[in-house]
């Protein structure tokens, strides 16, 4: 099942975190959405979390609820090949204390400033792949209306 990492693209860490994932995920289970854009706007929305939880924390969705801090990692990890499927693992660790540390990466995070601000920048030997990668708004209304979709809630 395919899902869409939805990242703040203005962060260094979360672009980084995207150029690794686009590295390994040769399947290409995972489309990519910068938060600021009109796709990564419309997961968020479809995923009940509102637009403003990106700024802080990677979200994955995949048609059902949004995932967010370390549920978003072990999600992303469930979807990779060996070695990095072995991440789930991290599921045994207390979610207070996984997110704590989470949290505390995510202060110390380097902010950059992104020409596109929906996409993040990619290296150049990156750019035709994650230019694919880019989820559309038809990607997340096929998402959202894939069966066994719950609506989320509107707050």
């Amino acid at each position: 099942m395919r899902a869409i990492v939805i990242f703040d693209g203005d962060c260094g860490l979360c672009n980084g975190f995207v150029e690794w994932l686009l590295r390994r995920d040769r399947e290409g289970r995972f489309l990519i959405a910068g938060s600021a854009g009109a796709p990564g706007r419309a997961a968020l929305e479809a995923s009940g979390l509102g637009t403003g939880i990106a700024r802080s924390s990677i979200v994955v969705w995949d048609g059902g609820a949004g995932r967010v801090r370390t549920d978003a990692l072990v999600r992303i990890a469930r979807g990779l090949p060996w070695p990095w499927r072995a991440a789930v693992a991290l599921r045994i660790v207390p979610r207070v204390l996984r997110d704590g540390v989470y949290d505390q990466v995510a202060r110390r995070r380097p902010r950059r400033a992104a020409e596109d601000p929906a996409c993040g920048i990619p290296p150049a030997d990156l750019v035709a792949l994650w230019r694919s990668r880019l989820a559309t708004t038809a990607d997340v209304a096929a998402l959202a209306s894939e069966p066994g979709h719950t609506p989320a809630p509107r707050t």
